[in-house]
Order: structure tokens, then sequence, then C-alpha cells
């Protein structure tokens, strides 16, 4: 062997030599990690309306098995790999840690962290903006900012109850997501036109097709900074992976087909326009049961990316990367409430940032971070 491959294996050894797993709960099974990867990746269908108007239906779902076979199914199988031969709360930044070292190890810890924020100041902003597009009623900007802050306060006080509360609600959140998306295509598909599903919008951008779509098919790598609370991490990861491949696609998929079958106008595909197919095809029963799953869905998202940066925050203040109270948890359920609080004041701060500002940011800061993830992949590999 070389010295880079000498160097990857001291750096693997000095990780794997530390503090292994003292706090982990190992309480996350199959079904609660599929929920939330379910969560951290895409929570169902709602906000990619966009995708059609930028592209029509037949092309987006074209990209988007693209899109699954070249960077979700890579990046879930380098996941289950990694985070099984590195078991502890903190994920990725172990992984550069033992390839590059502490100084990349904090660069990317850092640049993930980052990332995690900038996506979580999205959901109080839509949560907010799919009640007012859901009731027909629009915020003054002090009661939008009073509505943003209840949504985030209320999933932060549920996420200090601790992990296993965590995986049992994004369980619950999931369920209560995918029933009501598989109400619509059921009673959408059955009515829908073939014809129209080979359509196309005279005006659309590619880049903003992309930079959405790959918004919406990333974060498979995000549950690796919970890997210490998963049990049995080499059979339950490869597992969950797969079955959240399934779940997030499925419905992106099956949604674009029964929409786009029954209204073809393009250009009126903004987010929030499948809550208005929902009432027009399936009535207000229908309608209302889909608006309450997309409130459903922006809180797991809320929730799942605030459980997995936190964790990241204690893995990396475990290691001497951030200061130690960071990583402080909660006597008796481990919860680290310190780096739960510090998102939740994080997040305040960025909220007020236009969507398409933080999703921009989101998958810059993002590719940064994910590069420096697959080349620890092949340096620990070679």
């Amino acid at each position: 062997m070389g010295a880079g491959s000498e160097n990857s294996q001291e750096g693997e050894g000095r990780v794997m030599e530390g503090k292994e797993n003292e706090h982990g709960s190992r309480s996350l099974g199959v079904l609660a990690l599929t929920a939330l990867l379910f969560f951290n990746v895409g929570g169902g269908p709602f906000g990619t309306e966009e995708l059609q108007q930028n592209a029509g239906p037949i092309y987006s779902i074209v990209g988007l098995l693209i899109l699954t076979l070249c960077w979700s199914l890579p990046i879930g199988l380098m996941t289950a790999e990694l985070g099984t031969a590195f078991p502890k709360d903190g994920g990725y930044v172990h992984w550069v840690d033992a390839a590059f070292g502490e100084f990349w190890a904090f660069q990317v810890g850092w640049w993930s962290w980052t990332a995690g924020v900038i996506d979580s100041a999205i959901y109080p902003g839509m949560f907010a903006a799919s009640l007012e597009n859901s009731f027909g009623f629009s915020f003054s900007p002090e009661a939008r900012q009073v509505v943003m802050l209840i949504f985030s306060g209320c999933l932060t006080g549920l996420s200090l109850l601790g992990i296993e509360v965590v995986g049992v609600a994004a369980t619950i959140f999931g369920a209560a997501v995918l029933a009501p998306v598989g109400l619509l295509v059921a009673v959408c598909l059955p009515q829908a036109k073939p014809a129209q599903w080979l359509g196309r919008p005279h005006k659309g951008s590619v880049v903003a097709w992309v930079n959405l779509a790959v918004w919406n098919l990333q974060g498979w790598d995000s549950t690796s900074t919970i890997a210490a609370e998963v049990k049995r991490p080499g059979r339950t990861f490869p597992r969950a992976l797969l079955l959240a491949n399934v779940a997030v696609l499925t419905p992106y998929v099956l949604v674009l087909l029964a929409t786009a079958g029954v209204d073809e106008n393009w250009s009126d595909y903004k987010v929030g326009h499948y809550y208005h197919v929902a009432f027009k095809f399936g009535g207000p029963l229908v309608g209302s049961v889909f608006a309450a799953a997309g409130a459903v869905s922006l809180m797991g998202l809320f929730m799942a990316d605030l459980a997995t940066f936190s964790y990241q925050m204690v893995g990396m203040a475990e290691q001497g990367l951030i200061p130690a109270a960071l990583g402080a948890r909660l006597a008796g359920r481990g919860t680290p409430h310190v780096a739960i609080l510090a998102n939740f004041l994080a997040v305040q701060v960025l909220v007020l940032l236009p969507f398409r500002e933080i999703l921009s940011c989101y998958n810059f800061v993002y590719s940064f971070q994910l590069l420096a993830e697959i080349a620890a992949l092949l340096r620990l590999r070679w």
C-alpha cells in the first residue's frame, strides 16, 4: 500500500479508538430510520409543482429516474457502507477525519451544518405559505412571523424529548403524508388523459428544474449523523435506505402523472398547486386531507433536519472539533439539548430569506460537503 492508504488506516484507527458510542441509544429500527430518511430527502411530493412548470410530467419523471440511479442510489450505498464502518454520532465528519484529518473534518462539519440550517429555514415559511394557499387568505407580516415561530418552536420542543420520540413521530408523520397522497392519486389517475403526460411547457428553465430536482433528491447521507442511535447499523442502514428510495420516488412519479393527466395548465404549477387540483377533482374532503398532509410533511422535514444536524454537532463536540458545551446531553434521555436549541436559534435568523435564495445557497454549500464525502470514501478504500 502507498502512503495515502497508510494515512487512511491511521485516521480510521484514531476515530475507532475514541469513545465508542457511550451515549448512543441504539433505539432506531428500520421503520423509524426509513421515516427519518424519507423526511431528510423529500417528505412527499409537496413543493415539486415547479418541476411540471419547467419541464412537464414525462421529462420530469425521466429526469428524476436518472437522478435516482446516478445520484440517490450511489450516495445511499456510500452511506450504508460508511455508516456501518463508523457507527458514531457525527457520521460523515468521522469519515472525512479518518481519510484526511481533523482540519477537513471540521470544514465538512461546518459546511454540513450551514447547509442544514439553511434547509431547515425553508420549512417554517413554506408552512405559512401552505396555510395561505390551502385556505385562501394572507397573513400579515407580523402574523406570518408568529406562525413560523410557533411551527419551529413546537417541533423543537418535540425533539427535546429524545431521538426515540422523534423516530416514532417521524413514522406517524410519514403515514399521515403517504395516505392522503395515495388518495389523491386514486382520485385523479382514473380521470387522467395519458396524452397530456407528453406535454411540455412553452417556457421553462433547465437550471430551475435541476435546482429543484436535486434539492428533492438529496439528503441520503444525513442519517449517518445519528448512527450511534441506530440498532444494528450494518443491517438497518441498507434496508432503510432501500425502503426510503421507494418511499421518496414513488409519490413523486405517481403525483406527477395523476395531476398532469387532469390539469395541463403548466403555468399554474407553482408551490401549492397540488392542493387546488385535490380540491377541484377530489372535492372538499380530499382537498382538505391533502392540504393537511402537506402541513404534516413540512413538520416532518423540519424535525428530521433538526435531529440529524443536532446530532452531527454532538459528534463534532465529542470529537473535539467544536466546544464541548455544544455536545451536552440531557441526563436520562441523552438528548443533545444545547445543539437542538442552537439550531433553533440559527433558523430564526435565516427564516426571513426568500425561498429561491435559500435553495440556491443550500445546493451550493451541500455540493462541497458531498464532494468531500465521496473523496473520503475513495481514500478509505484505496
